[in-house]
């Protein structure tokens, strides 16, 4: 676990000791605004009243952040996780680190959906002792997952909210839309301790820079979706809810009749990888890193390596030096490249930002955020779901 030196409230961030996660306060609160705000319009698509937003909350794994998310407009009024470990931290509030070293606990989230799978009957137990506490929901691609999750309820004398997953074409699990959805959502509703909730699915991390290319792959993956949606109704099983989109394709998601919710999770914050699809936000997370060495002209070290940017999926880019690139990293350090007036920039002692590439791998190397606004420190922020793999 790490163990942060704790720094007072309003000590400027270039002063944070480092490696350290920084989030700009402002900067996530107006990311937040703008992709909430494109929800529940006219435009809206569900015949509710409009798309709602359920953050999945996984990618920054931090229930401070959740709680703003929760309180922006258009909120669906609870979140969405990867596995139960982290549906617990989440139901558990967020433990905050204060300017001296004590702890205060934030308001648990009462409202959470496991869009992973819980499978096992260790698992399952805690599932339904969870289930008694808050509202639970939990999404299955099979039968027996279904009777286990039905027995085990029962027997815990609760009532475990059931969506059934579809695949969308994504390949990473779900049922296949039409008749097997159409079977499954009966087994469910038909489950004492099971309450059937709707459905649900992933579509994909859609990579389209061309908004028209987006909306049509979008609509073609999500279109069998929705017409199980009415195959589900016109067998007389009712759809409260029908989830789905992510940060990539939120926008088109909430144009679309019949989507009641989409789970977006990387946009407060957001990466690298995102950013270069959707515009429209600005990285909120930062790595901020000392220079160590500057050995020779062409070349400085950070103190930030693999161990706290996660670069598994692609490296860091370095801010505010266009001269100068991340370029490799081992376990504990980083190499940056240097041309042209960089070469006579990043001494030992100065300080960088870098934005990572993949929130979520990067996030999970921390046990706190260093929340700033205006360029100072204001709290400690815990990330409960660090971890929370099982």
């Amino acid at each position: 676990m790490e163990r942060p030196i704790i720094q007072p409230v309003g000590t400027p961030a270039e002063e944070l000791d480092t490696p350290a996660l920084v989030v700009d306060l402002g900067v996530m609160e107006q990311n937040i605004a703008v992709l909430h705000n494109a929800f529940g319009g006219p435009g809206g698509g569900s015949s509710a009243g409009g798309v709602k937003v359920r953050p999945h909350v996984s990618c920054h794994g931090c229930p401070d952040i959740a709680l703003l998310q929760l309180a922006a407009a258009n909120s669906a009024g609870g979140v969405a996780v990867s596995s139960l470990g982290e549906a617990e931290a989440f139901a558990g509030g967020g433990d905050i680190a204060g300017v001296d070293g004590s702890a205060s606990i934030s308001p648990a989230i009462d409202d959470i959906l496991i869009a992973g799978r819980v499978i096992t009957a260790g698992k399952i137990r805690r599932l339904v002792d969870l289930a008694g506490r808050i509202t639970l929901s939990v999404a299955v691609d099979n039968v027996r997952n279904v009777e286990d999750l039905a027995e085990a309820a029962q027997t815990a004398g609760v009532t475990v909210g059931v969506l059934v997953d579809i695949d969308a074409g994504y390949g990473f699990g779900g049922v296949e839309p039409g008749n097997d959805a159409v079977d499954l959502a009966r087994k469910v509703r038909d489950a004492a301790g099971l309450s059937f909730k709707g459905i649900m699915t992933y579509e994909g991390p859609l990579a389209m820079t061309d908004r028209d290319e987006l909306s049509a792959e979008t609509g073609r993956r999500l279109q069998p979706v929705l017409d199980t949606r009415s195959a589900l109704e016109q067998a007389g099983i009712e759809v409260a809810t029908v989830s789905a989109g992510s940060t990539y394709s939120y926008d088109v998601v909430a144009q679309m009749s019949g989507i009641t919710e989409v789970q977006a999770g990387v946009y407060p914050l957001m990466d690298v990888e995102t950013l270069r699809i959707r515009q429209e936000f600005q990285p909120a997370a930062k790595i901020l890193a000392t220079v160590i060495s500057h050995p020779v002209e062409g070349r400085a070290v950070v103190d930030a390596g693999h161990k706290t940017t996660g670069p598994d999926f692609g490296v860091p880019v370095l801010e505010a030096f266009p001269s100068a690139v991340a370029s490799r990293f081992s376990a504990e350090h980083g190499i940056l490249d240097l041309e042209g007036p960089a070469t006579e920039q990043l001494m030992p002692n100065d300080k960088v930002r870098l934005v990572p590439y993949n929130l979520a791998l990067c996030v999970n190397q921390y046990d706190y955020i260093r929340a700033v606004r205006d360029g100072k420190l204001v709290g400690y922020w815990r990330v409960a779901g660090r971890g929370q793999l099982v």
